[in-house]
């Protein structure tokens, strides 16, 4: 896809520059838009970049654009393909484990969580126990997301399964939904007797138990001995008449809500049957209403804003300054880091500068002292082999994954390595004096369109989060049987994303908050808050 709109912009803009940077720059913003967004965000990020690299070799000798795109696709291609068999034939590795004992544990808490809230609504609970184990669920549902991910791609049962897994996923997600508005409506049930205003509650707890029992039997791989059998809590007619109206319509919600339960956790049970052979195709469910349709995403429009001054600015500074260390590499570094830190925002400039630092120094280094001597294929492999192992054997913690990547990616962009081999210390020189362009371009950029500093990106998005909620809790007065506007569906779809989406944005600023700012705050405060807005 990059070499594709690559080779469209040199064709129709080959002699036009300004018309060739503002569409390249736009089709980058889009890629980066759209990875925010989208479960496969490392084919966005490729694309963009890869048009960049492609368009800044080719764009100064267009006669032999397509060799160039080609070629990069062939590199692309081969690297695939080598990775692939290496990772299939010679260390394949698999997140089943993990993967079967997460989803183990995850039903393990449900489980628990139902207890408590069951408990709570009978008078007998602690009212701390559903929220300490609702926030262990949501912690365990949001590993079960990223391994599912995983498992997909390295695990052939799982990828076989997937459409199961994903509706067992958007299962225990409404279940957990509905078990936290039946927690909220407990607290209207306190000074009722709700075990005789519903005759049949134990053979529903009872019920309960043995689907959550039987699910567990099932990820272990044992066949259930019960299938499930569907219960209606039913009201005890008598005692119903000498409630109020607001005890009556407390537990007409409560009903509501274990009905909901009920339906949720047969399906689950389903699903996990179709999953383990068990049984045949899950029931379906209907979903919650929810309102739907395109909604844009300020933040990452935001990010979308930053990689496209990054751009311009290297542009300008290609054009305007002559001799510039490096020529058309800037652009492409500038797009390249701007792709990244227009995505994950939270990252800052300075993280970048040591890793650069030290992989060029290490890769110059290497490229001045070591290459020359080299004169055989069978000293150059192992050159590369014990480079390689040397990066990623020292550097191979997840956080020194910067220095690991920009280490071998400095040292193949550094040497340079051909058939027809030459030696010339100005390459090296204007790499190295490269970066510190780009790093002014991206330190320029980090402040549009908002401040980098965690702490006030935090309090921008809380404030956003309660903007969103009081706007949303306004529109719950329109009749929904009437026909809506087209701005007002809009209006209630954005704020409707924005409450959802926003709790997981805090949680990924948090991490990088220096808590020294925000005086009487401590991170435990902070990952608190992040957990109970979600």
């Amino acid at each position: 896809l990059g070499a594709i709109a690559a080779l469209t912009m040199i064709a129709l803009f080959a002699q036009e520059r300004w018309l060739f940077i503002s569409f390249l720059s736009i089709y980058v913003g889009l890629c980066t838009y759209i990875m925010g967004g989208s479960k496969h965000a490392y084919f966005w990020n490729v694309s963009g970049f890869v048009c960049v690299i492609i368009c800044m070799a080719a764009g100064p000798d267009s006669a032999n654009a397509f060799q160039l795109a080609i070629l990069r696709v062939q590199e692309t291609g081969l690297g695939i393909l080598v990775y692939s068999l290496v990772a299939l034939l010679l260390w394949p590795s698999s997140s089943r484990v993990q993967f079967d004992a997460t989803v183990r544990k995850l039903a393990t808490t449900q489980h628990q969580l139902y207890r408590s809230c069951f408990d709570l609504m009978n008078g007998q609970g602690d009212c701390e126990q559903p929220q300490t184990l609702k926030l262990q669920e949501l912690q365990e549902r949001t590993r079960f997301d990223q391994l599912l991910e995983a498992a997909q791609t390295d695990t052939y049962d799982v990828w076989e399964a997937r459409r199961q897994w994903r509706r067992y996923q958007g299962q225990i997600s409404e279940l957990s939904e509905a078990m936290e508005r039946w927690r909220g409506s407990c607290s209207e049930l306190q000074l009722l007797d709700v075990e005789a205003l519903f005759p049949n509650l134990a053979l529903f707890d009872a019920e309960m138990g043995l689907r959550y029992t039987q699910v567990q039997r099932m990820l272990t791989n044992q066949a259930p001995n019960q299938q499930p059998t569907s219960i209606v809590p039913v009201f005890d007619e008598v005692k119903l008449r000498d409630l109020s109206h607001f005890q009556k319509a407390a537990l007409a919600v409560t009903r509501s809500r274990l009905q909901r339960i009920e339906a949720l956790t047969r399906s689950a049970f389903d699903s996990i049957c179709d999953i383990s052979g068990f049984g045949q195709a899950a029931a379906a469910v209907a979903d919650m209403p929810r309102h739907g349709g395109f909604v844009l995403d300020s933040d990452r429009m935001a990010g979308v804003v930053r990689v496209v001054i990054t751009m311009w600015l290297a542009w300008f500074a290609l054009v305007y300054i002559g001799q510039l260390p490096g020529g058309t590499t800037v652009l492409t570094m500038a797009a390249i880091l701007g792709m990244i830190m227009g995505g994950t925002p939270q990252l800052s400039v300075s993280l970048f500068f040591f890793p650069v630092a030290i992989s060029t120094f290490f890769a110059s280094a290497l490229y001045i002292f070591v290459m020359p001597k080299l004169s055989t294929f069978l000293g150059l492999g192992l050159f590369l082999f014990t480079v390689t192992f040397a990066f990623c054997y020292l550097f191979a913690t997840p956080k020194q994954v910067l220095i690991r990547l920009w280490g071998l990616a400095m040292f193949l962009t550094i040497t340079s390595i051909s058939n027809q081999q030459s030696y010339n210390f100005l390459a090296a020189a204007n790499t190295a004096l490269m970066f510190p362009v780009v790093f002014i371009v991206l330190a320029i950029t980090a402040c549009f369109p908002f401040s980098p500093r965690p702490e006030r990106a935090f309090l921008r998005l809380l404030r956003r989060f309660f903007r969103s909620c009081e706007r949303w809790t306004t529109c719950m007065h329109l009749d929904t049987q009437r026909r809506i506007c087209r701005r007002t569906q809009w209006e209630m779809a954005y704020h409707s994303r924005e409450v959802s989406t926003l709790p997981r944005k805090l949680g990924a600023w948090a991490k990088f908050i220096d808590t020294k700012t925000l005086t009487g705050t401590s991170p435990q405060q902070v990952q608190q808050l992040t957990d109970r807005l979600q």
